[in-house]
Order: structure tokens, then C-alpha cells, then sequence
């Protein structure tokens, strides 16, 4: 049976989230989403993530990207949750992407439609908030 969505395993969730990204693996990543699943990018495009390998992909793209950047690990804050009934939920958060050392390499704000399964959330869609 799934869990009811609720503000502590929706801040839970976010938690793996982080403790995945600071692995740079995005294997770990990858079991945080369900498929199919789509991405919407800050510049209004669209990604299918039809199955595990295209969500595999495109976040191991973008964790690579990162600590090529000088990431070290990222944060999340400002939490702001719709329930969308029991099952699932809208949640938006801000990303800091932090370094060893020095100033914070990039913040921005992102949505996640998040449904209930027996493992915790899943993804099902993402949206990069246009600044």
C-alpha cells in the first residue's frame, strides 16, 4: 500500500534527492522518478523520460555537468506543497548547487508532480521555473 503524501516524506524525498546528487550517480537519481515521465527545461522545452534509461541519461548529463562546474553537493529550501488528492502532490523547491569552497555556483526554482508508490515519491514530471 502507498503512503499519503504529506509535507515529511515530500522534505524526506528531497533529502534522498540531495543524498543521491552528492553521489553524482545518476543511477541513485534515477530511482527517484517513474516512466514515462517528461522535464520541462527553463527555455520551454520539453524532454521525454520515456523509460529509465532516458531519465539515466539525462540527469547523469546534467550531475556531470555540475561537477565539472566545481559542485560539490546542493541544497533545497522553500517548500511550497499542493496536494493534488491523496496520491499525489505539486511541490516546488529552490536549488542552491554549493561548491568545496567559496560562492554558491547557481540557484533556481523547480516544480515536481510527485505521485505515492510502495518505495516513497516518484517524479512523473518537472518543471524548471523560467527566470
Amino acid at each position: 500500500m502507498t503512503q499519503e503524501l504529506s509535507v515529511p516524506i515530500i522534505e524526506d524525498f528531497f533529502e534522498r534527492f540531495v543524498a543521491a546528487f552528492a553521489m553524482f550517480d545518476g543511477t541513485k537519481v534515477t530511482e527517484l522518478f517513474a516512466t514515462p515521465g517528461v522535464a520541462l527545461r527553463r527555455d520551454g522545452s520539453l524532454v521525454s523520460l520515456a523509460t529509465r534509461d532516458d531519465v539515466l541519461r539525462y540527469y547523469q548529463a546534467a550531475l556531470d555537468g555540475y561537477r565539472e562546474g566545481g559542485c560539490t553537493s546542493c541544497r533545497w529550501s522553500d517548500l511550497e506543497l499542493t496536494k493534488l488528492g491523496k496520491n499525489s502532490a505539486l511541490a516546488a523547491v529552490t536549488w542552491t548547487l554549493l561548491r568545496q569552497d567559496g560562492p554558491d555556483l547557481a540557484s533556481w526554482r523547480q516544480s515536481y508532480c510527485l505521485a505515492s508508490s510502495l518505495s516513497g515519491p516518484k517524479v512523473f514530471a518537472s518543471a524548471t521555473h523560467a527566470e
